[in-house]
């Protein structure tokens, strides 16, 4: 029997699975999936037995779409948000029995949950602030950081605060509040831990500061203060109560120095980079469409001496072990072809996680740190990826520009024929990478006929800081080099790619990309350009990081008209022969919706086949999280226009 290829509709049947916490018995976690019927995202909690992946339950109510997930460090209570009346919930349940109970009630979301270390004492995130009128009110603007994709304009005459919740009576008491965004990574009877920008007051300054904030005489301590310019977060405590182990970067290249796992203490011992020499990224930076409410959490404690993160490196994302003390050289525990995507200890011995690959969606699995052995346990995708047509990616190495060694994967299509059409898919960033995660529309793209050319050139993640940094200042030409060149590579591999039937296509630095090679190459039969940009000087006043970004990344400021003019696809429209569709949220604040516009009037001042098409209710993420029924018509347009201005064939015969 032929396998299905892949639709856009089967966004309805992937299920990612996400934040899995285990208290020895089971393991907790989240599943996701489009509802077609409501038309968004929906999910729900359900666990199985973590000695084999049996007896499946559920522990979120129906028709609550639940989206944190964590579990007391007693392993008596989950505490979980949920949904209800289009506002963020608390909700706690006894996993010994009984069902869910609704602790919030009012309309300001809970957002973050941590639990204390040492007891059973949960504290949630949350606002308070001026109730918004009804009638039509005006918005005064007063500070360059005033908006927010998928946000929009940013609330004022807000306090942020975070309660405690004390299981064992159900009080509930203000531990801190702020003017301030800020998020509490930890807690223990003692006193907190929480992150914030370090100066909010300078919104030229994006320094993120850990504190310890103690319950005893209420002040906050900076723990990064040894390398104040730093952004840091995520940090964790040690059972001990002193130590912690905190995710962050030295800011020593703005928007592109490298994260590490770093080492402090409650009391302000300098804070010590514990990745450092290594050349590589913690965090995950991987390029997929498929993956739902990730926890994001890149550092943990195994034991009092270990710790352990999530590395980013040459397209993977592994689960590393390592000392504090330098008597442990890092250990990879769980590593391969493949994207570990979450992951927490259990204990000792035991570690659960999610991952996925270039053909798997999401799958749940523990592995025994003992005997290194891994135990699947949840697969709830597997009968779509046995039914389905699912390409497993060519990894190739060839030369870019100045010979420096680029890898890239090749997609060949499902059935082969002699002469085919090809893909270049640019990723967005610059600083992410493709890689070992399962990318449902480039399966997609394989089962419609194409070839599908997915390239890591410099500037994206997981290459080492030298790669990374070296589209500061030079967007447009060594990566634009290592995308062509890539081009030529994957021809070489398949023969049977038609060199007149090249596609191009991107969203984000992939949209600006897609704009550049537009403007400065005629080998491409069709264009697709996806949230781009085009215009870095109209980019620098309207994106929510144009300020910022912009200088950072082409080392050009508001008044370097000329240099941001370089720079920009529309500089160069008249060039322009490529029939090109241009796709664009009309919320999109990132790169917004001007940027769409600017580049059709200019393509069609030139002369090109072109078409705007905008999509409403839809941001920057329209392609990752987008409501479900625009994500799937986007996917049929990309497709559509290809097949419409490739010679005319049958690609599916």
């Amino acid at each position: 029997m032929m396998a299905t290829l892949v639709e856009p509709e089967d966004l309805y049947k992937l299920r990612p699975l996400a934040q899995p916490v285990s208290d020895g018995q089971r393991v907790y976690y989240i599943e996701s999936r489009l509802d077609e019927a409501k038309n968004q995202s929906c999910s729900a909690i359900y666990s199985v037995s973590l000695s084999d992946g049996h007896d499946r339950r559920r522990w979120s109510p129906a028709g609550v779409t639940a989206n944190k997930l964590v579990l007391s460090a007693s392993r008596r209570y989950l505490a979980f948000t949920g949904v209800v009346a289009n506002h963020s919930q608390l909700f706690l349940v006894d996993v010994s029995g009984g069902a869910p109970e609704q602790i919030t009630h009012g309309d300001a979301d809970v957002t973050d949950l941590v639990w204390a270390i040492d007891a059973d004492a949960l504290y949630y995130q949350t606002t308070a602030g001026p109730v918004a009128n009804e009638l039509p009110a005006v918005k005064v603007i007063q500070h360059l950081q005033y908006q927010e994709n998928g946000v929009g304009l940013l609330p004022q005459d807000r306090r942020y605060q975070c309660i405690r919740y004390q299981c064992v009576d159900g009080d509930q008491s203000l531990v801190l509040s702020r003017t301030t965004p800020f998020t509490v990574s930890a807690a223990n009877e003692a006193g907190l831990l929480y992150n914030q920008s370090r100066l909010p007051n300078d919104e030229h300054d994006f320094s993120e500061g850990v504190y310890w904030h103690s319950f005893n005489d209420d002040v906050d301590h900076l723990l990064n203060d040894s390398v104040r310019a730093g952004a840091f977060s995520q940090a964790q405590l040690n059972q001990d109560g002193r130590h912690i182990v905190m995710w962050g970067q030295d800011n020593h290249i703005p928007n592109v120095s490298q994260f590490h796992a770093w080492l402090g203490d409650v009391v302000g011992t300098p804070v010590r980079d514990l990745t450092t020499p290594r050349d590589v990224e913690v965090g995950n930076m991987l390029a997929v469409d498929s993956q739902q409410r990730l926890r994001g959490q890149f550092v943990a404690w195994l034991d009092a001496t270990t710790v352990l993160t999530l590395e980013n490196e040459q397209g993977r994302l592994s689960l590393v072990s390592q000392g504090i003390n330098g008597e442990q050289e890092p250990q990879i525990l769980l590593g391969g072809d493949r994207a570990i995507t979450d992951f927490s200890v259990v204990d000792g011995r035991t570690v659960v996680f999610t991952e996925t690959t270039m053909t798997s969606v999401s799958r749940l699995k523990a592995l025994d740190l003992v005997s290194g052995i891994e135990r699947d346990l949840v697969n709830p995708n597997v009968t779509y990826e046995a039914k389905h047509a699912l390409v497993d990616g060519e990894r190739f190495i060839f030369k870019g520009a100045g010979d420096w060694p680029i890898e890239g994967w090749y997609f060949a299509p499902v059935n082969h024929r002699e002469q085919h059409p090809a893909v270049l898919y640019v990723h967005g960033g610059p600083q992410v990478d493709f890689g070992y995660g399962f990318y449902h529309e480039l399966q997609y793209l394989t089962g419609q006929g194409y070839g599908v050319i997915a390239i890591n050139p410099r500037g994206g993640n997981s290459y080492g800081q030298d790669f990374e940094a070296a589209v500061i200042g030079h967007y447009g030409e060594g990566d634009f080099a290592d995308l062509m060149l890539g081009v030529d590579a994957a021809l070489e591999l398949d023969p049977t790619i038609d060199d007149q039937q090249l596609c191009v296509t991107g969203g984000s630095y992939g949209g600006f990309m897609t704009n550049w090679i537009e403007t400065h190459t005629n080998r491409f039969a069709a264009a697709v350009t996806q949230r781009s940009i085009a215009n870095w000087i109209s980019f620098y006043g309207t994106s929510d990081i144009g300020y910022y970004f912009t200088p950072w990344e082409l080392q050009a400021g508001m008044q370097d008209i000329q240099a941001l003019w370089h720079f920009s696809p529309l500089a160069y429209v008249e060039r322009a022969q490529t029939p090109i569709l241009i796709l664009h949220g009309e919320e999109d604040l990132r790169c917004p919706t001007t940027q769409g516009k600017e580049f059709f009037v200019g393509l069609k001042e030139a002369g090109v086949e072109t078409q705007l098409v905008l999509f409403p209710q839809a941001n920057h993420d329209l392609s990752r999280s987008g409501l479900p029924n625009l994500r799937i018509d986007r996917l049929k347009r990309i497709n559509q226009w290809f097949q419409d201005h490739l010679p005319k064939e049958d690609m599916n015969e």
